[in-house]
């Protein structure tokens, strides 16, 4: 990749700062599947049927972030917004990078950095954007920005989504975690579960991995 990336630029390096070509813009391309390539994607529902994080980790830790939002019509006090997401309408996805990637392509293919993010933009639409509206039954997804961190240079350290309870785990021993781990009340609890089958599994699972995430990334 190093020794492509020198013939190239050596080809170029006169057009710095003219309108990239072709070949430069194949090599970015080259460089972000190179860049991505062995990496795990992970899904997550943050909210039923509203939000869809996806989670890119490679070598344990995440290099990016694609946040899928749909249409959402729950008043601030009120009933929620129940509709199934094949009736919502699709409202925004951003793709969140961190900056030591755009530092170590920066300092390996010379292209302006507003140019590159277009690129970077273009080549994850045409590489993961379709497996992604796969995984959601849809074919209306599209990105709207690609954004850099400014607050951490690099991804924390990643922890799969925990798919399983536990077999010696009982409903009330996950009624118990998520009453000391949340400000929910027992019958808030046991409502929900009413209303959606399952949500105490699910809420506790997701307690799990969030306390694994924060004891990795305390270390």
């Amino acid at each position: 990749m190093k020794n492509l990336i020198r013939k190239i630029l050596k080809e170029e390096v006169n057009k710095k700062y003219l309108k990239p070509t072709p070949k430069v813009e194949q090599l970015v391309y080259s460089w972000l599947d190179n860049y991505f390539e062995g990496s795990q994607m992970y899904d997550n529902e943050v909210w039923d049927n509203y939000r869809f994080d996806f989670e890119f980790c490679k070598n344990g830790k995440e290099i990016a972030e694609l946040i899928t939002e749909f249409e959402d019509e729950s008043p601030d006090w009120g009933p929620q917004d129940e509709r199934p997401l094949s009736e919502r309408k699709f409202k925004e996805a951003s793709l969140h990078i961190y900056p030591v990637m755009i530092d170590e392509l920066l300092s390996d293919i010379p292209i302006r950095r507003h140019y590159l993010i277009y690129l970077i933009e273009e080549w994850f639409e045409d590489t993961y954007l379709d497996k992604i509206q796969r995984m959601l039954n849809r074919n209306d997804l599209h990105l709207d920005r690609v954004s850099v961190f400014t607050y951490k240079k690099e991804g924390s350290i990643c922890v799969p989504p925990i798919k399983t309870t536990p077999e010696d785990v009982t409903e009330e021993d996950m009624i118990q975690h998520i009453l000391k781990t949340t400000l929910y009340r027992r019958n808030e609890i046991l409502k929900h579960e009413e209303e959606k089958p399952g949500w105490i599994e699910k809420t506790y699972l997701q307690k799990l991995r969030s306390a694994e995430y924060d004891r990795l990334n305390r270390q």
